[in-house]
């Protein structure tokens, strides 16, 4: 994968600032699955537009597929990091609560970590599968506070190398539905 120079500007709630994020990550630079059926249903993008868009997606699981053929014994060790990752997170917080703050990161325009996210909320999927502690693209949770209508985290995405990691803090606030959504997002 290419580093791609990415700068999205986040669009805020009225009378919030709005933040330039500027990341440097090797996340893929396409619209997550979700984001495409909600461009077709507007009908930004054909059907044949769809399906190649998809056909990215699933070409890109299966290219990391491969590599975790290649070397199981890596693959199995980052599987690991990751399974701890997630019991840490899951005991404190719960697996629904978890999924739901994902979930939530995943819906986030301009944020590149949402590649992975965008299916957070399956609960057929693992919860292991949405962290990546060591193999690259990154992404870690290294804060989580959750109250009953805020929750504020930073999470770290991108390369492996600390000093090349993008650093992110993130709030979001629970709306009149109690659905998560996002208050404010800025660099650290």
């Amino acid at each position: 994968m290419c580093l791609i120079p990415l700068r999205r500007t986040l669009h805020l709630p009225p009378g919030r600032i709005i933040r330039t994020v500027s990341p440097l990550v090797n996340f893929n630079p396409y619209p997550t699955p979700p984001q495409l059926f909600r461009q077709f249903e507007r009908g930004e993008i054909s059907r044949e537009e769809l399906h190649a868009s998809l056909a990215l997606h699933a070409r890109s699981l299966i290219s990391e597929m491969v590599e975790e053929k290649k070397n199981p014994k890596s693959s199995y060790l980052e599987r690991l990091r990751n399974f701890a990752a997630a019991r840490r997170l899951t005991s404190k917080h719960g697996s629904p609560r978890i999924r739901e703050i994902l979930g939530a990161l995943g819906e986030i325009d301009g944020f590149p970590p949402a590649q992975i996210l965008w299916n957070a909320g399956h609960a057929d999927v693992p919860l292991h599968c949405f962290f990546r502690s060591k193999v690259e693209p990154v992404f870690r949770i290294t804060r989580l506070e959750v109250q009953p209508m805020l929750v504020s985290l930073d999470v770290e995405y991108g390369a492996h190398d600390r000093s090349r990691t993008t650093r992110e803090s993130i709030l979001f606030q629970r709306n009149a539905r109690l659905e998560l959504e996002l208050l404010d997002r800025f660099a650290k």
